[in-house]
């Protein structure tokens, strides 16, 4: 695509960007007396469509195939715990199959914002590269004309990951629960053994005498840690037994009558706790344990019911987790938009395409959550609220931005030495003929 001036038969010039489609502008038109550029109506309806497909052809394909990679990546990072639940839990390779792809869903409500970030960056710095912004500009095609519907893609994958994380998402997180608690109660009624070392179990190693016929077990042992630093405690018991919550699909571990024992080594003293009751959930050994911890009933309900949810509770901890979980969100659609709007002229000012243009992508990638995991930690632990938590790294990119749409507006240069960062030069002066 190239900007060509062609003559009038009144000896002026008109103006136009020639791509691969023919004529796609031509706004202005220069008397041979001089007289300023003045906009020629006719030609800027229908042909500004042609625009606006051409940008939107340029980023699709790199959004779907940013979409895929990243996805995979993802996904190929849960393949070991597949494995594991095949080969070594004897888990039925379907039932670990629907487990593996109810992750998916919260995989793509991450990759989602990333691809928008990824294929933004990739298309606008091609177009500045090839000097096609430049044959633009020289049409008299304002930017903003090339990012509005770049905006207006963003805008729709907002509204579709809204229902998304109000629909899909949440009935993905109960279903991963539900497939759990059946694998987990079918691998404790399998691990539970007599006189046997049983550590299948994250966190715990038990050894259990008898089994009696009624279900419960006789002379229990369990071995455990309070925290990973503390000292290892031993558990001894009469009786226990195995119980299972279908509403909340949890699976517990109940000692009766015994007593908890362990040794101090900062006082050189040996404790003894009694208890006429021992309550501790189970979780499955390894990757699948680490999983289970982060799902909570909150997740597992749609933007609606996490509103009711949160006008009837009166506890303050729970009532700030259902309030981080409501802007979490909404915040994440969103940053379509507001990474959209920060990539679409970070792409023009640097001019970066293809791998670099990708590993930039990534370093983006990984700025933006860092600032999203650090306002949802402080968020989490009360220091701010939830609405600045979640919300600040969008709103600071979309300053971002803003900022460097007026430098790319203005016509400064990002100048590199060596492949290094960009420096701000000061804006070109054209001659006035």
């Amino acid at each position: 695509m190239v900007g060509i001036a062609l003559p009038t038969g009144g000896g002026g010039t008109v103006r136009a960007v020639l791509g691969l489609e023919g004529v796609l502008y031509c706004p202005s038109v220069r008397a041979a007396s001089g007289e300023l550029d003045r906009l020629v109506s006719p030609c800027q309806g229908p042909l500004l469509k042609t625009v606006y497909r051409y940008v939107l052809k340029e980023m699709l394909p790199s959004f779907l195939l940013s979409v895929s990679m990243l996805t995979l990546l993802f996904v190929i990072n849960k393949v070991s715990l597949l494995l594991d639940l095949v080969l070594n839990k004897n888990v039925p390779i379907w039932e670990s199959l629907l487990l593996f792809l109810s992750m998916v869903p919260f995989i793509l409500s991450l990759t989602v914002p990333m691809s928008t970030m990824v294929a933004t960056l990739l298309a606008f710095g091609r177009l500045s590269s090839d000097m096609e912004v430049t044959a633009f500009k020289s049409s008299g095609v304002h930017l903003f004309r090339l990012i509005g519907p770049v905006l207006l893609l963003g805008a729709c994958l907002t509204l579709v990951m809204l229902f998304f994380n109000d629909e899909v998402l949440p009935g993905a997180n109960f279903l991963f629960k539900k497939i759990h608690f059946k694998i987990l109660r079918e691998q404790a009624g399998i691990a539970l053994q007599e006189r046997v070392f049983i550590d299948k179990f994250e966190g715990y190693r038990l050894f259990i005498d008898r089994k009696n016929s009624d279900g419960l077990f006789s002379d229990v042992v369990m071995f455990f840690k309070w925290s990973p630093k503390s000292a290892d405690q031993t558990a001894e018991s009469q009786t226990g037994a195995l119980i299972t919550d279908p509403q909340t699909l949890q699976m517990f571990f109940q000692m009766n009558q015994g007593v908890i024992h362990w040794a101090n080594k900062d006082y050189r003293t040996f404790n003894r706790l009694y208890f006429g009751r021992f309550t501790t959930r189970l979780n499955l050994e390894n990757q699948l344990a680490g999983m289970t911890d982060v799902k909570k009933d909150y997740e597992e309900m749609s933007i609606s019911e996490l509103l009711g949810e949160m006008n009837t509770r009166r506890d303050g901890g729970r009532r700030n987790s259902l309030r981080n979980e409501f802007q979490k969100r909404l915040s994440l659609p969103f940053a379509c938009v507001a990474l959209t709007w920060f990539c679409a002229p970070l792409g023009l000012w640097t001019r970066s395409k293809g791998f670099v243009g990708f590993v930039l992508g990534l370093i983006m990638i990984f700025i933006y959550y860092l600032m999203f995991n650090l306002g949802q930690i402080l968020s989490d632990r009360g220091i701010v609220s939830p609405l600045l938590g979640l919300w600040w790294a969008n709103g600071i990119l979309a300053l971002a931005g803003c900022f460097i749409y007026y430098v790319v507006v203005a016509e400064h240069s990002a100048f590199r030495l060596g492949g290094g960062s960009p420096i701000l030069l000061p804006p070109k002066r054209r001659a006035v003929p």
